[in-house]
């Protein structure tokens, strides 16, 4: 097992090396950078544009300001932000527990709705339960994540239910302990639900097809001849044995979630990374862009290592192989 985990380790390290030197390529690629706008400037002369391309690396090579870089990450430094003029690991740090919260909530909600319905509505297949799941699922894939959100404002508008834009209210934002909470997640319902509909459709239609396979086994017949309840039934036979093939897909569930964050949260005024990494994109701030393109890698790599370590332990055949 541990020669497995350092073996998946050093593999994750590769791939997470790849995505930092291609997205590194592709920035440089690009026309221009963050101090070619300043640049045309009249009032900033070039000689003040030289030594800043010096101080920040900038008129060294490509893969010299990537090695660069590269030491400093593994040094704690993610570099500086030309327009916040702050510290990227400080960004970062004030943005990534608020996307961390947004999709972890949208996971709980997600797999929380669609797990049990899929196994109810499958334990009778083509009934109205069923039929009606069935549909809501195929419209809750159809439908865009940024288009929910928008019926989203529009429906906190309209009611007034839930506010509209941020974490927490002006009156409360420096407030603490229970009120606090309740109003951040006052502000989070809304952009939760909205991202955890956008990935009930397809988990709801994988659960109900590893259910309806399962319930095709021999085994699950054998239960059901010895007069078992339908409540072991489902949670015993059918809940435990469907869920396996659905934590392969988890970490794939997890980098979509994360994207589709960003959407919702542009739309919500949430502030998240994604509305970080848009103004780093626009402003082309690169170290802001790496930083967060380097957190988002390595949130979703660890999603699929979370993934395998949980099939691990839930399926004794993964061990055997792993033993073996």
């Amino acid at each position: 097992m541990i020669r497995t985990v350092l073996i998946r380790f050093l593999h994750l390290l590769v791939v997470l090396s790849g995505i930092l030197f291609l997205s590194f390529l592709l920035i440089h690629l690009a026309p221009g950078n963050f101090l070619s706008q300043m640049a045309m400037n009249p009032q900033i002369s070039p000689d003040i544009i030289r030594q800043l391309k010096a101080l920040y690396g900038l008129d060294k090579p490509f893969y010299v300001q990537f090695l660069d870089w590269m030491v400093a990450v593994f040094h704690g430094n993610l570099g500086y932000s030309f327009s916040y003029h702050l510290p990227v690991v400080q960004l970062l740090l004030s943005r990534i527990p608020l996307t961390l919260l947004l999709t972890v909530s949208a996971v709980f909600l997600s797999w929380g709705m669609a797990l049990p319905f899929a196994v109810f509505g499958a334990s009778r297949p083509e009934g109205w339960l069923d039929r009606t799941l069935t549909a809501f699922s195929y419209l809750s894939i159809s439908v865009p994540s940024f288009f929910l959100a928008l019926l989203g404002v529009l429906l906190a508008g309209a009611t007034g239910w839930f506010p509209i834009g941020g974490a927490r209210s002006a009156a409360n934002i420096s407030s603490g302990g229970f009120a606090g909470m309740v109003d951040l997640l006052h502000h989070l319902a809304l952009p939760a639900v909205t991202l955890a509909l956008g990935s009930f459709g397809v988990l709801y239609r994988l659960m109900r097809s590893s259910v309806l396979e399962v319930r095709s086994k021999p085994f699950f017949a054998a239960a059901r001849a010895r007069g078992l309840s339908n409540g072991i039934l489902r949670v015993r036979y059918l809940f435990r044995n469907a869920l396996n093939p659905l934590i392969t897909v988890f970490g794939m569930e997890l980098g979509g979630l994360l994207s589709g964050a960003a959407f919702v949260e542009m739309v919500y005024a949430w502030p998240g990374m994604g509305r970080l990494m848009l103004h780093a994109v626009m402003t082309e701030d690169l170290y802001l862009v790496m930083g967060g393109i380097l957190a988002g890698s390595v949130m979703l790599l660890l999603g699929n290592m979370l993934a395998d370590a949980v099939l691990y332990f839930l399926e004794p055949r993964t061990r055997e192989g792993l033993s073996g």
